[in-house]
Order: C-alpha cells, then sequence, then structure tokens
C-alpha cells in the first residue's frame, strides 16, 4: 500500500526504482503463497522469508552511506604527535560537518584537532568528543554538539575568562588547548599559555609548566566559597579506566582536604580508605571531587561500580548458567529416550 501510494503521489525520491515494484512484486509473492501454502508447516516461515528479502532489497537498492559524511581523516591519528598524552586538552573548532567533511575538505584532516573521538587512536585525552548523548557533564556545562563542538560564545568565554591558574578549565585538569584556525580566539592569560605548534588545521597551547596530576588537592574551590581546605600528600598514583589508587596523607588539624580527579563524573563512584568509606561527590556534575578528613592517610581507592553495573552483571551469570543447565538437561533427556546418540 505505502509502495503504490508513492506511485500514485510521486514520491519515491532517487531510489524509488526499482525499490518500489520490488516491494511490490514481494507483496504480490506473499499473497500467492499464502493461498499455496495453506496446508504446509512452511505457511509460518513465509513472512519471516518476506521480511528478509525486503532488508536485502533495502541493501542492495539503496546506498549504504545515503547522507551520512565522510571524512578524510590523517593515517597519522595513531600517533600522538603533535600532542602530548599526558595532557588533557580541550578543541575548539566549528561544525565538524560542514568543515571537515570530504566535499568541503578533501585533503587530510584531523592529525592536529582530533574531532570527535578520534583522540581515542592515539591514546590522547580530551574532555570533548563525539556523543549521541549530550545530557549531563561537559556536554551539557559547554554546550558541545554531537561530534563535540563547543558552542562559540561558551569556547570564547572559557579561553579568554576561564583558563587562568585559578579557572574552571584548570580545575578540570585542562592543560592543553586547541583551537581550529578557523577560530580566531587564544587562550588568555598569555602568561600561563604557550604556543608548541602551529598548523594549517589549527594551533595547541600548553600550560607554561609541567602537565597536571590526575588526582590534585585544592584549598578552596568555587562550588563551596565558605570552605577553605589543607593541601594533602598525593603520592604512588596508579590511574586505569575505572579505578584511581593514590596514597594520601592528611595533615592533622581543624581542616580536611578537598580533592579532584581529572575525569568524567558519573553517579556511581565508590572511594575508600582502607575500611573506611568516603562519600564521592562531583563539581558541578563535571568532574569527581572528594573531602578526606584531617588525619587520614592510608591507600584511596576509587573505583566505578555503579548499582545497575553490579546487578547487570550478576544477572548476566546467573542468565548464562541457566542456558548452560537448560542444555545439559536438554542433552541428558535425550540421551535417556535414545533419540540421539551420545557418545
Amino acid at each position: 500500500m505505502i509502495s503504490v501510494a508513492a506511485l500514485i503521489f510521486h514520491t519515491t525520491g532517487s531510489y524509488g526504482f526499482p525499490l518500489t515494484w520490488i516491494f511490490i512484486g514481494l507483496a504480490a509473492v506473499w499473497v500467492c503463497l499464502e493461498f499455496l501454502l495453506r496446508s504446509s508447516a512452511f505457511q509460518f516461515w513465509v513472512p519471516v522469508a518476506i521480511t528478509f528479502c525486503a532488508l536485502v532489497t533495502t541493501y542492495l537498492c539503496l546506498p549504504t552511506n545515503c547522507g551520512v559524511p565522510r571524512y578524510n581523516f590523517s593515517q597519522e591519528l595513531i600517533k600522538p604527535e603533535p600532542l602530548d598524552p599526558q595532557r588533557l586538552y580541550l578543541s575548539v573548532y566549528p561544525w565538524a560537518e560542514l568543515t571537515y567533511a570530504a566535499t568541503n575538505k578533501p585533503q587530510p584532516v584531523g592529525q592536529t584537532l582530533r574531532p570527535g573521538s578520534t583522540s581515542m587512536w592515539a591514546g590522547l585525552r580530551f574532555v570533548n568528543g563525539y556523543s549521541p548523548i549530550r545530557a549531563a557533564g561537559v556536554a551539557r556545562e559547554f554546550a558541545t554538539s554531537i561530534h563535540g563542538e563547543i558552542n562559540p560564545d561558551v569556547g570564547s568565554h572559557l579561553l579568554n575568562h576561564q583558563a587562568g591558574r585559578d579557572g574552571e578549565l584548570a580545575l578540570m585538569g585542562v592543560d592543553g588547548v586547541v583551537v581550529a584556525q578557523e577560530v580566531s580566539i587564544t587562550p588568555q592569560p598569555s602568561s600561563e599559555w604557550e604556543l608548541v605548534v602551529s598548523t594549517d588545521e589549527g594551533k595547541v597551547f600548553h600550560r607554561r609548566r609541567a602537565p597536571f596530576s590526575r588526582v590534585r588537592s585544592v584549598t578552596s574551590i568555587d562550588s563551596r566559597p565558605n570552605d577553605q581546605f589543607v593541601l594533602a600528600t598525593i603520592s604512588q598514583v596508579n590511574e586505569s579506566r575505572n579505578f584511581v589508587n593514590a596514597d594520601i596523607d592528611v595533615p592533622a588539624g581543624d581542616r580536611s582536604a578537598l580533592l579532584t580527579f581529572s575525569r568524567p563524573y558519573f553517579r556511581g563512584y565508590k572511594a575508600r580508605i582502607g575500611n573506611q568509606k568516603l562519600a564521592m561527590t562531583s563539581y558541578r556534575g563535571l568532574f569527581p571531587i572528594l573531602e578526606v578528613r584531617a588525619g587520614t592517610h592510608g591507600r584511596l581507592t576509587v573505583e566505578y561500580r555503579p548499582a545497575w553495573l553490579l546487578w547487570g552483571g550478576c544477572l548476566a551469570v546467573v542468565s548464562g548458567l541457566i542456558v548452560l543447565l537448560g542444555i545439559i538437561a536438554a542433552w541428558r533427556y535425550s540421551c535417556s529416550t535414545g533419540t540421539e546418540s551420545c557418545s
């Protein structure tokens, strides 16, 4: 019915022939098979076969890259150069689909800017990247688009007003900035940043200091303006995708220490020092922060263990065991009835 209506109203589009006529033919074949196989067990397989043929038809008649932009990414993306794997970067670039798609820029791109999530191919760390889910964290705070493009006004505000020693980017641990040549913004103040690389794609800026540690102790934070904290000694940091370990030593006194972590925040982080559990919170939903009481010392363990992951893992194991037991029971039943060989 849809195919016939498309033909009548001339809305088949550029791929209507022969796709529309094949669908009409499949419908006719389906009608014939329903009558020819009325008393056959194969009648129940007809809808499945017709559906499969329809899907194969769409694959053969429609281009597999219809409307999806292609990018001529540089083959050097698997190498980190000219960026530093020890630094956390913020990349500011225009709309990727309009600027870097092969139709607009056929030459290789991406070696400097690393748009989307291409940074992962070389083990580089960026705070912005590709994500179809933009409901929280950096995507909400920086108004990023799906491919990691930061809203121009937000990008200008960050680099001009939040890139200093005590700005929001420093709190997040951002110590590198990549700016596309199409964007005329330079991180400020100039005393904090230096230009280390300039290519035809963009410019790379680094802070005039060693890369930030992944776990840091701060004396104050603007989300808690009335609180002051003491600096803790942090050593032997061991970081992986789902956990962080570090030796923590907080001086005795009446003030606690506040630790910040250069990683995205999600609900589900668990923290403990020895057998003591600690409450993990966040800075405006951007990165985890942890308050540690005065006089505390020991090995800190921070793990990402949300309840849904634990329950889901248990259910997956139980489901696997049920399937395995079902297979064993079916095999034993066939052996006992002698319907098939069990040797």
